[in-house]
């Protein structure tokens, strides 16, 4: 992409485009390019598309000027940041998170159309609930995922809860399984953060309820993500609702 393209496309996100940070943007993702291997410049632009269309003007604003205050936010980074600047995070803040790599890692959207598929996890089981969140909304059918975290725990005599953090996408226990893993157990503190935002953006798509108790599931969608989802087209979301 030529820096042109990049400078229209990227300004074009933003309610106060500055010449000095677009071009450092489009410099950082160069630069992405030639160390990572990868499309630095459209992973940034794919990244600044989903903040600014699931989260706030102002939000948007601050992450495409996290550069200025430190290192710049990675593509995976910038959505993490989103949702902490929507929760109240100063800018300063976050650029800090992000020069400590407390962001890595979070999502990095594959296009510029891409809907979020961050969600809420409530798990309950021994009448007791825990929250957590996913990365993967969408991708896999909640009801399945109960059942098969029902079996291993059956099988490995281990909690359900248990079980489901081992879950993997593909419905495979592994407790090495990273970033394919369907819940997130180890981040209260974005769990806590999707959670303060979920009514005030359409960042996280839905509130999912794993009741191990009664071996129900429930979907609670964010009235706002439907939104967004109509608006942009079900052809353009690639994502099918879960019932």
């Amino acid at each position: 992409m030529t820096k042109e393209g990049f400078e229209g496309k990227l300004n074009a996100l933003v309610p106060q485009p500055d010449p000095e940070i677009t071009a450092a943007l489009f410099a950082f993702g160069q630069e992405l390019g030639q160390e990572e291997a990868c499309d630095g410049v459209r992973e940034l632009l794919n990244s600044m598309s989903f903040v600014s269309r699931h989260f706030s003007a102002v939000t948007t604003q601050s992450v495409y000027e996290i550069i200025q205050h430190g290192s710049a936010a990675l593509p995976g980074e910038m959505v993490a940041a989103a949702v902490y600047l929507e929760n109240g995070n100063t800018l300063q803040d976050v650029a800090e998170m992000a020069d400590l790599g407390m962001l890595m890692c979070f999502h990095c959207p594959r296009d510029m159309e891409e809907l979020s598929p961050l969600a809420l996890c409530v798990v309950t089981e021994g009448g007791h609930s825990r929250c957590f969140h996913t990365l993967h909304f969408g991708t896999f059918a909640p009801d399945t995922a109960l059942r098969s975290a029902r079996q291993y725990a059956h099988d490995r005599q281990i909690s359900v809860t248990d079980a489901l953090l081992s879950l993997t996408t593909d419905m495979v226990l592994d407790a090495n399984g990273g970033a394919k893993k369907i819940l997130v157990g180890g981040d209260p503190d974005m769990t806590q953060a999707l959670s303060a935002v979920f009514s005030r953006c359409p960042a996280a798509a839905a509130c999912l309820t794993f009741d191990a108790d009664r071996s129900q599931t429930a979907v609670e969608y964010n009235p706002l993500w439907l939104e967004l989802r109509q608006k942009q087209g079900p052809a353009q979301s690639g994502m099918q609702l879960t019932v």
